[in-house]
């Protein structure tokens, strides 16, 4: 029983005793808590852990291994991966055994205030909360299994710079990071299974910088730079170190800029690729309203820049209300796998309102002369970037006003460009204009034209100065001048050039192909009313006809140097004279015509052949003191070379003429003929033609014309230089020979001699033969005229007879028309007179011979000459001249005296002929007379002697009156009295 009150007794004093000692130890805890926690002498010996650094301003501690401190600085110390934490205030569970193993081992942090948090170089400053548990941090093990942070107004700042990253942070995160050895302790580097170990998910809401922001993503894309503030938003979740599906990251920037650094761009062999090495690139810039975009789809993570209202320059705008898509793609995976993207493409649409911004990569082209564009319009362009070097792209532009120039040619209308580049490393370019106009040298070629040009070059520069082509075609076009064309023929023709433009409006289409050595192609003309001009020297002839002109250009240097218009063909067509409404055509093909110009100098070489209705352009090469010129029509072949304005031998031409008409002093010879022209030597030139059967004429003579058989003609020149300086008559000789021509009526020589003189030519047929030679204005011929049986009167006397008039003309003077007829003669034969009494005198001949002629070519002509003069006998002539001997049979027996031979001076012009000292002596006859026929009257007087017997006769009105007394005295009075003044 006492035993028992004890034991009741003792235990309330244990219980008081145990109370007693707990409290006891309590307040050592406290106590002691507060001296450890406001020492520093726990943060002291915690932060002597290797890697770690603790400390905090005061705390206290409400239970063991929690404790509430204010200031708190923690941080894990490595270079490889250092983290740390400042919080204004922070609730903190240790594990007190893991800090007697001499580990920092965090069983919960709750963090406010948070001043910074530090990973690496990046830390935050906000307001906001941070909770850790279970967290690990040593050198040798990092692990944070339950991470959560919400902040506000936080910034986020670059240490090594102090740059502020991002501003305005609305932050909500949650992440774990599994227990794992963060740095190797041999070689100081980062566990690459860092990332693996590390979950997370945000939510954020902030502003920031663009390119503070993306950076690292498009840090493999140097050629990029991305720049502008604005509104970041996002939602990520990262599992395992790999962003999730759904993860998404956003900045909206009322004024967003991307900027292109052509600089380093780069060619496939990575050279720094710049078309103009003088002249550093610009920065081609994109600024507008827009929004940047990384996010996680499909396995992709896919990085965009979308901007609106944009103005995109290089030194000045060349863009503007435009909208710009950027975006790029790489295969998902682990943070710390991803290959940053190396391929970008790019997206255009808007209004270009400076098209010479694309001339940096389209002039060069072409050796420098290549494309050049002007105007504006709509734009669209797309284009793909691998390892920073161009591989695709397109363009379209749709211009109201276009203007493109490239080797000096100017297109300007309305029209649209096209361009791609290839895989291949080639650009195709498109140019179409509607109602353009195309000049050169500031010269209009066309207008109202429909043109295409297109043109493919290497990207690379320098391939592109020799591989680059172009190819210009036009339709529906109007040259509204062909002068202008005048300078492209001055090119490759000698100065002053023989063929001249003059004017003529022409409708064109055609083609060009061009290189940057040369170009190629073909031209179509046609037009009408076309004013041409053939020149030679101071001779020079116009032609207006329709014209179509197929020009091929085979080959066309660039420089001028070279020129092969082989195949062109020409034709033109003029009104026919004699038929208005008809049309003459004419055609040449060039079968060769190869041109070349060295230290400015042409040179060429040409085939030529066709059908030319006009001849007339040869007449410039022809002498006109000769009364040279051609017309007609035929076929025609040509083939020599030039230098200079010197054509070179052999040169050939020749026309098988359908119809030739060859002028000639004062005569045209027309017929069915073959014409030739040929250099012989640099010297020597020749123009021949020949006509089988011919039609001759004197020009401005209504007569018919006579018949002819193998005319000829040959004109040329030992001074031929000369001659393409100036066709001078006294650098040609000029040879004409007409055999034989047929004149059916004798009559038409009456022209020739003085009206009303009594002498005419009735009838009776006749041929002709003749030929010339022509030096320079001197001329020498023959003429040769037979009549068999032809009618003649003298006075009131008719004639038949054979007439043969050979004249000698030497020493001529083409301007006058004045020759010296020495050596020529007038033979009649077989002259019989016609009267009722048959023919007596049938058989009669008489011969003429000029001595110290000098004859004048006129109508009529104008003729003095010594004769000598041969007949038969006087009785015809006293027949004609006193009708007594014509009615008495004895008195013309007396006065016929045979075998006459006699001298006289003959005059033949001024509408008479006279026949002054005339002597005529034979056997017993001795006859002197002076007689002028004028009038169809003779006027005159005569003394004849017959052995003894001696009389006179005077004529006066063709009346004759017997002077018997002293008739040699009365003779020699009357010739004395009667001399011409």
């Amino acid at each position: 029983m006492s035993n028992a009150n004890t034991r009741k007794k003792r235990l309330p004093r244990l219980l008081l005793s145990m109370l007693i000692g707990l409290l006891f130890i309590i307040a050592i805890w406290v106590a002691g808590s507060y001296w450890l926690l406001n020492s520093q002498w726990l943060p002291e010996r915690i932060s002597q852990f290797d890697g770690i650094e603790i400390r905090w301003e005061q705390g206290a501690s409400r239970h063991p291994g929690r404790w509430e401190v204010e200031g708190l600085y923690l941080a894990r110390e490595d270079a490889a991966l250092p983290i740390s934490i400042e919080a204004e205030r922070a609730t903190l569970s240790l594990s007190l055994f893991a800090l007697l193993r001499g580990e920092l081992h965090i069983e919960a942090l709750d963090a406010e205030g948070i001043r910074r948090l530090t990973v690496g170089d990046i830390a935050l400053e906000a307001q906001g909360q941070l909770h850790v548990a279970e967290t690990t941090l040593t050198r040798e093990t990092l692990a944070i299994p339950d991470f959560s942070l919400a902040i506000t107004d936080g910034r986020l700042v670059r240490l090594s710079d102090q740059a502020t990253l991002v501003r305005d942070i609305n932050l909500n995160a949650d992440a774990t990071l599994t227990s794992l050895t963060p740095v190797a302790a041999a070689t100081g580097e980062l566990n690459p299974d860092l990332l693996s170990a590390l979950s997370a998910q945000l939510q954020i809401e902030a502003q920031a910088d663009a390119w503070d922001v993306f950076m690292p993503y498009l840090n493999a894309l140097p050629w990029l730079t991305l720049e502008g503030r604005g509104a970041l938003a996002g939602a990520l979740e990262l599992t395992a170190g790999e962003l999730q599906h759904g993860s998404v990251l956003t900045l909206d920037s009322p004024t967003l800029r991307l900027a292109v650094d052509e600089q380093r761009l780069r060619t496939p062999s990575g050279s720094p690729r710049w078309l103009i090495a003088d002249n550093p690139p610009p920065r081609h810039t994109a600024t507008g309203k827009g929004q940047v975009r990384l996010a996680v789809e499909n396995d992709q993570l896919h990085f965009s820049t979308q901007l609106a209202d944009v103005t995109l320059a290089d030194t000045h705008p060349y863009a503007e209300n435009a909208e710009l898509r950027l975006a790029t793609q790489i295969p998902n995976q682990r943070l710390d796998r991803l290959d940053l993207p190396t391929n970008v493409t790019l997206a255009l649409q808007g209004r270009v309102i400076r098209l010479d911004m694309f001339d940096r990569y389209l002039a060069p082209t072409l050796d420098g002369k290549g494309i050049r564009l002007s105007g504006n319009g709509q734009i669209e362009a797309s284009a793909t970037l691998v390892d920073a070097r161009p591989q695709q792209a397109a363009l379209a532009i749709q211009a109201p006003l276009l203007a493109a120039e490239a080797l000096d040619f100017k297109t300007q209308g309305s029209g649209s460009l096209t361009a791609r580049l290839t895989p291949d490393e080639n650009i195709d370019a498109r140019l179409t204009f509607a109602n353009a106009t195309l000049t050169h040298h500031q010269r209009t070629l066309l207008s109202d034209a429909d043109i295409t040009l297109m043109a493919k070059s290497p990207l690379d520069a320098q391939r592109a100065r020799q591989e680059a082509t172009a190819t210009l075609s036009w339709q529906a076009a109007q040259l509204p001048d062909i002068s202008v064309l005048q300078t492209y023929l001055g090119a490759v023709l000698p100065e002053p050039a023989p063929l001249q433009l003059l004017s003529g409006q022409a409708a064109s289409h055609g083609q060009l192909q061009v290189t940057s050595e040369q170009a190629t192609g073909q031209v179509h003309l046609s037009g009408e009313g076309m004013t041409t001009r053939w020149q030679h020297g101071e001779s020079a002839g116009t032609l207006t006809s329709d014209m179509q002109l197929f020009l091929p250009i085979r080959q066309a240097a660039l420089d001028g140097s070279a020129l092969n218009i082989s195949g062109t063909r020409l034709s033109w067509q003029v009104a026919n004279l004699e038929q208005p409404d008809e049309q003459l055509e004419s055609i040449l093909i060039l079968t060769d015509g190869r041109f070349l110009r060295r230290e400015n100098v042409p040179s060429g070489q040409f085939s030529l052949e066709g059908s030319v209705q006009q001849l007339g352009f040869l007449n410039t090469f022809l002498p006109d003191a000769h009364g040279l010129s051609l017309t007609g029509s035929g076929q025609l072949f040509a083939q020599g070379a030039f230098r200079d304005k010197q054509l070179l031998a052999p040169t050939r031409l020749r026309v098988n003429a359908n119809q030739l008409e060859v002028a000639f002093l004062d005569y045209l010879a027309t017929g069915r003929g073959e014409l030739t022209a040929q250099l012989d030597s640099a010297e020597q030139a020749q123009l021949s033609l020949g006509i089988p059967n011919f039609a001759l004429m004197r020009q401005n003579d209504g007569r018919p014309h006579l018949e002819g058989r193998h005319f000829a003609l040959t004109t040329q020149t030992d001074r031929f230089s000369e001659v393409l300086k100036s066709p001078q008559p006294e650098h040609f000789v000029t040879r004409i020979a007409m055999p034989i021509i047929d004149v059916p009526d004798f009559t038409r020589y009456n022209r020739y001699l003085p009206e009303d003189a009594g002498v005419r030519l009735l009838g009776g047929q006749a041929n002709l033969s003749s030929e010339w030679r022509l030096d320079g204005l001197e001329a020498q011929g023959e003429i040769t005229l037979r009549a068999f049986g032809a009618d003649m009167e003298l006075l009131d006397q008719r004639l038949r007879g054979d007439v043969e008039v050979y004249l000698n003309l030497t020493e001529g003077d083409l301007q006058a028309r004045r020759f010296t007829a020495n050596d020529s003669f007038l033979r009649l034969e077989n002259v019989f007179r016609l009267s009722e009494q048959g023919a007596p005198d049938a058989g009669w001949w008489v011969q003429l011979s000029m001595e110290q002629a000098q004859l004048e070519w006129d109508d009529p002509i104008h003729l003095t000459s010594q004769l000598r003069l041969g007949m038969r006998d006087t009785g015809l002539l006293a027949r004609l001249f006193l009708a007594r001997a014509r009615e008495s049979d004895w008195l013309g027996r007396l006065l016929n005296v045979h075998d006459i031979n006699g001298t006289a001076l003959l005059q033949v012009g001024d509408q008479r002929i006279r026949l002054q000292n005339l002597t005529l002596t034979g056997g017993p006859l001795l006859l002197l007379s002076d007689v002028t026929l004028q009038d169809k009257r003779a006027n005159g007087a005569l003394y004849a002697r017959i052995g003894p017997l001696g009389v006179g006769v005077e004529l006066v009105d063709s009346e004759p009156t017997l002077r018997v007394i002293q008739p040699r005295r009365w003779f020699d009075h009357w010739q004395k009295t009667h001399q011409p003044e």
